[in-house]
């Protein structure tokens, strides 16, 4: 092959390189165009302080960082049984500066001469004075910890509107229940002076600081005499209610607090 045969041959080899560079992609422009990836969907619980536009009230098993292993917590001195307020604070003079020993008040006859009854505790709490008197005041407990849903406990008390159990929650009441034991006392039993079952659902304080408070106040009734007294004892937490059918009459709850 002569000289100028292989010039006219490496021209048209170039021309062909060229060629295929102009109408193909280059090599690299497939490399760095992804496929497109749609995110998976996600679910996200939001709380009140969020800036979601929905709130979801978490269930009780996310609580499990406090929720107690037990079924039933205790409240310090819930059932009195130290002889002492300790861990309580009484105000006014309603239920006095310690609470009723039940076998001593039994044993002198205090409540015209019919025994208390119910308690399972030796001491609680009452504004009832003897006689024809009652007494006006509080007394709240120190702040514990909400680890159960139900806050149970044993009272006496006739339906009114100046006597009834509140629970707390940053000083504030938060749950107030009216009570009337009258109506669900047991069978045979004493309606003025036997202790019934009653419970108070905790949930919407689960995992939050609150404090109980029972109130009393007093009211003349007809002929000047007031017994609208109450009694409670035996504080304490559980995952059960255990309260009487028809004990509460009303209940208010407010969670702005």
């Amino acid at each position: 092959m002569d000289s100028k045969a292989i010039l006219i041959y490496v021209a048209l080899l170039a021309l062909v390189l060229v060629l295929a560079f102009i109408v193909l992609p280059p090599p690299s422009s497939k490399a760095t165009t992804a496929p497109t990836t749609l995110a998976q969907p996600t679910t996200t619980l939001s709380n009140a302080t969020s800036n979601s536009s929905q709130t979801t009230i978490l269930p009780i098993n996310n609580y499990s960082s406090c929720i107690s292993p037990t079924n039933n917590a205790s409240i310090f001195n819930g059932n009195f049984s130290t002889g002492t307020y300790a861990g309580w604070t009484s105000q006014g003079l309603g239920f006095g500066t310690v609470p009723t020993n039940l076998t001593y008040a039994n044993s002198q006859h205090a409540y015209y001469s019919v025994p208390w009854t119910g308690a399972g505790t030796n001491f609680f709490a009452t504004n009832f004075k003897g006689g024809l008197q009652v007494v006006g005041g509080n007394l709240t407990s120190e702040a514990f910890l909400v680890t159960e849903p139900y806050l149970n406990f044993k009272i006496i008390s006739p339906q009114s509107s100046q006597l009834y159990v509140q629970v707390l929650h940053n000083g504030v009441p938060t749950i107030t229940t009216y009570f009337n034991t009258f109506t669900a006392t047991q069978q045979g039993g004493n309606s003025t002076s036997t202790f019934v079952n009653a419970s108070i659902n905790l949930l919407p304080l689960i995992c939050q600081h609150a404090q109980i408070r029972v109130f009393a106040g007093t009211t003349i009734v007809s002929g000047g005499a007031n017994l609208n007294y109450m009694a409670v004892t035996g504080f304490y937490m559980s995952k059960k209610p255990i309260s009487t059918r028809g004990v509460i009459v009303n209940q208010s709850v407010n969670l702005t607090s």
